[in-house]
């Protein structure tokens, strides 16, 4: 996946930027978006792709996520960039699953679409389902895919993305006790499945 690919949102800003102080600002402000949107377009496209299990796809929805933040939220404090665009990232997600729901009831009898709605209940896209994740092992992803949905959110937001708890609350709009209950029972099970005794 290269740059281009997905950051496809500069091709909708204006070239008209040449004069005066007010320029400058502007031209500043367009910097350091574009400097925070390259550096989350990978860690998005990998969310994407776990979430719609489709590159694709996946790609779209990154590109649908950014020129949204940047149509609403470029104007917002620097410091509320990243869990607003996380957030509208996971939105975006969910607007997918939702467009896939609309072709599945028009393609599948009642039986049939009934029977796939309660297997993708049991089993939502999970933050870890197609994820290359290079620098970790196969068995700590496999595990990791064992845990139940919002675990593994909570598990990619909170250790691979760094986000603080109120972060993580924030974007899967919960809240920050459940943030925390949701990592303790992710880190019990992790725990166990490595047959590490847990205190």
């Amino acid at each position: 996946m290269t740059t281009a690919a997905i950051y496809l949102y500069n091709e909708n800003q204006t070239n008209v930027r040449h004069r005066s102080k007010d320029h400058m600002t502007t031209q500043t402000a367009d910097q350091q978006l574009d400097a925070f949107l390259r550096e989350h377009q990978q860690q998005a496209y990998a969310i994407a792709v776990v979430g719609v299990q489709q590159q694709a796809d996946a790609l779209d929805v990154v590109q649908e996520t950014m020129l949204a933040f940047v149509k609403y939220y470029r104007d917002k404090p620097i410091k509320d960039w990243r869990p607003l665009f996380y957030r509208v990232l996971q939105n975006k997600i969910n607007d997918h699953h939702r467009k896939q729901k609309g072709w599945m009831r028009y393609f599948f009898s009642s039986k049939d679409k009934d029977q796939l709605a309660e297997e993708q209940a049991s089993h939502e896209p999970s933050p870890l389902d197609c994820v290359d994740l290079q620098n970790q092992g196969n068995e700590m992803v496999a595990i990791i895919q064992k845990l139940p949905s919002q675990q593994q959110q909570v598990v990619l937001y909170r250790h691979w993305q760094e986000l603080s708890v109120e972060e993580t609350a924030q974007i899967m709009q919960i809240s920050t006790g459940s943030v925390k209950t949701h990592l303790y029972r992710a880190t019990q099970k992790i725990k166990s499945l490595l047959g590490v005794d847990h205190e």
